[in-house]
């Protein structure tokens, strides 16, 4: 019994064997370029605009397009009464003509007059008297041609014309209503859609920041600088990118946001004015930005934490400062390296200090040919 009960003793003496270091997945954090996205609701606005009016007063005789069609510049849209202005044309003329005809008489006579003044044949006032009918008639003359061609332009105008390519829209006005009595009547409007504009809005924070760091050099605005991708209100994507062409001066004091606009091709004129689209609008590039998978990272009350490997493979708590996502990673700010190994898989076992038996991981993405192939 004495004996059993030392061996007893001996046994609970013995020191507890050490568990095994916890399997985890770790990977190196990276550095590279990344460009600096941001998403806008966008709204969809023609490239030019052109309201189509009634210059001349008159009766509308006739429209000359299919409403909503594409028109060309200089494209004949309406007609409007012309036999007034016709009238008004051969009265400019015949004024004209007798305005020329005057002049001649007032030039042939003072030239008849200029030789009998200096022989003194007749008094200098009937001189002056013939010189000041020349000069008169001169401007009569003037007068008449003016007045021609203000009653041409009136004649022009009784055909409307397209000053601009683009989509028509409805007419405002029927057949056979008087227009442009007292004012310009609007009959329609001309929408040039190719290429057309995006308008968006950043807060004024944010684009004093994105100025602050394109200032210091940390965000590089290089080649994919001020570019904008655009998807439709069914989430697809458009087929090609704009470019910014226009930033507000100052800052809208009601909404303390900054007006965007970018250029857009439409040759299939998918995007029409008034719609709103999601505007991912790519500001520049941030070079030699740490990444590492978005699984690495821990939200806590207190922020975003990562487990980093350490000697003799110990891990460590990280406390981080992240940015955005890119694609499948974490933008790091602050609080980690380029080339520091972290804690992809079996984060929740761990403890400050703990020794871990690391392997290698791999993201889902290189995963899925290897599981593909063995099916």
């Amino acid at each position: 019994m004495s004996l059993l009960l030392a061996a007893c003793q001996k046994q609970a003496a013995a020191p507890a064997a050490a568990p095994p270091p916890v399997p985890v997945k770790v990977v190196a954090s990276h550095a590279e370029t990344v460009p600096v996205v941001n998403e806008f609701v966008g709204r969809v606005a023609a490239y030019r605009s052109v309201e189509v009016r009634a210059r001349v007063e008159g009766i509308l005789e006739q429209r000359h397009f299919v409403e909503g069609a594409e028109v060309k510049k200089g494209q004949l849209l309406y007609t409007i009464d012309a036999t007034p202005y016709r009238i008004a044309l051969n009265d400019a003329q015949a004024d004209l003509a007798r305005a020329k005809a005057n002049l001649a008489s007032a030039r042939s006579r003072e030239s008849r007059l200029a030789p009998l003044v200096k022989e003194n044949a007749i008094s200098q006032q009937d001189y002056d008297d013939a010189l000041t009918a020349v000069k008169q008639n001169e401007a009569l003359l003037a007068v008449s041609q003016a007045k021609l061609e203000r009653s041409q332009t009136d004649l022009g105008y009784t055909r409307v014309q397209a000053t601009e390519s683009g989509k028509i829209g409805a007419t405002l006005v029927p057949e056979g209503r008087l227009v442009g009595k007292g004012e310009a009547t609007h009959l329609s409007t001309i929408d040039r859609l190719d290429p057309i504009y995006v308008s968006f809005s950043v807060a004024d924070r944010d684009a004093l920041i994105l100025r602050r760091e394109l200032s210091s050099g940390a965000v590089k605005a290089g080649a994919g600088g001020s570019q904008a991708r655009v998807y439709l209100p069914d989430g697809s994507e458009f087929e090609r990118s704009g470019k910014l062409d226009f930033a507000e001066s100052q800052v809208n004091p009601g909404t303390g946001t900054i007006a965007l606009r970018v250029v857009m091709p439409n040759a299939g004129q998918k995007l029409l004015p008034g719609m709103y689209v999601r505007v991912v609008y790519t500001a520049g590039s941030r070079p030699n930005t740490v990444l590492i998978p978005q699984k690495a990272v821990s939200k806590t009350p207190t922020g975003h934490v990562a487990w980093v490997l350490g000697k003799d493979n110990k891990v460590e708590r990280r406390d981080l400062v992240v940015g955005e996502w890119f694609k499948n990673d974490w933008i790091i700010e602050r609080g980690l390296g380029s080339g520091e190994t972290v804690v992809v898989e079996g984060l929740q076992r761990l403890q400050q200090g703990m020794t871990v038996a690391p392997s290698p991981w791999q993201s889902g993405a290189a995963q899925a040919p290897a599981s593909a192939a063995s099916h």
